[in-house]
């Protein structure tokens, strides 16, 4: 998958998918699933706004995208000359003159140009002087509610990690490259690799879970600890601090996907070190439980 962060390209012959694709769920798969159909070269058109806040960072959705059948990803700045750049000419200039788009697939409820002016019946009246189809597709509907994003961020602020995640149909995850800790959990016996999410990242509440972690390219089962670490001393930022089952070796320096399954308990302070290991046991036992059984996937 190629990525493109400019105007300054030409592709040819594409079937176009435009959104925030904030989490890139269901609903939005289904998008780059009709393109595909097309036979054509599928594009991703998706936008960089500037507080980075998102269901996943940036370089967190490359990751994801990539899998998903997208040949080219254009990304975006929303910068003030483009939220004022006209649906005329976003067509014009981006979707014909970059992309040569012969087909645009989106949703029912997308907007685009100077303050959401056009709509998607207005791009498929465009798609008639410029030489492109339009495909809009329905909004997607599970346990009778619409697949959004906003609904999607409300199950992760209640730690409803099972039901978001049946929604993003790849577990919510972390990303990030493990940052030496306080080694506490190692003179525990519970050696564990530390990470900091992206800025402005959309987070669930801080606590335990149990996790599934991506580590150079075998996948381990886990438990993790999201917050501040309140028992440790100090100010510590707010991170992912987890600890890999079966992994034996260094992973300092190494890029982690941590994707969280099931939310546990909230994160609490202990009144001694013994007390936090004796609780990280059980801890262990709840994850182990959780992952070996029927709610483990999506």
């Amino acid at each position: 998958m190629r990525i493109l962060t400019d105007f300054d390209f030409k592709l040819n012959n594409t079937a176009v998918c435009i959104g925030k694709f904030d989490g890139l769920h269901k609903g939005h798969r289904l998008l780059f699933s009709e393109a595909g159909r097309s036979g054509l070269e599928v594009v991703m058109i998706t936008f960089l706004f500037p507080d980075g806040g998102g269901i996943y960072a940036m370089e967190e959705k490359i990751s994801l995208a990539g899998g998903l059948g997208i040949d080219d990803m254009v990304i975006i700045p929303v910068t003030e000359e483009f939220m004022h750049m006209s649906p005329e000419r976003f067509v014009r200039e981006i979707l014909v003159g970059r992309c040569d788009a012969k087909e645009v697939v989106v949703g029912a409820d997308f907007c685009f140009g100077y303050r959401r002016s056009g709509t998607a019946e207005d791009l498929r009246e465009a798609g008639g002087r410029y030489g492109y189809s339009t495909k809009i597709c329905e909004k997607l509907t599970q346990g009778g509610e619409i697949i959004s994003s906003t609904r999607i961020r409300r199950l992760l602020a209640e730690g409803r990690l099972p039901e978001a995640n049946a929604l993003l149909q790849t577990p919510y995850f972390i990303q990030g490259v493990v940052e030496p800790g306080n080694r506490i959990g190692r003179r525990m016996m519970v050696p564990t690799a530390n990470i900091r999410p992206a800025e402005g990242k959309v987070l669930p509440p801080h606590g335990v879970y149990s996790v599934r972690v991506l580590a150079g390219g075998k996948q381990y089962d886990g438990v993790g600890n999201l917050g501040v670490k309140p028992t440790i001393p100090g100010e510590n930022p707010v991170g992912i601090e987890v600890w890999l089952f079966d992994y034996e070796g260094d992973l300092y320096g190494q890029n982690l996907t941590v994707s969280l399954m099931n939310f546990q308990r909230p994160e609490r302070k202990f009144s001694s070190v013994d007390k936090l290991r004796e609780q990280i046991q059980m801890d262990t036992e709840e994850a182990k439980r959780f992952l070996a059984g029927p709610g483990r996937h999506p």
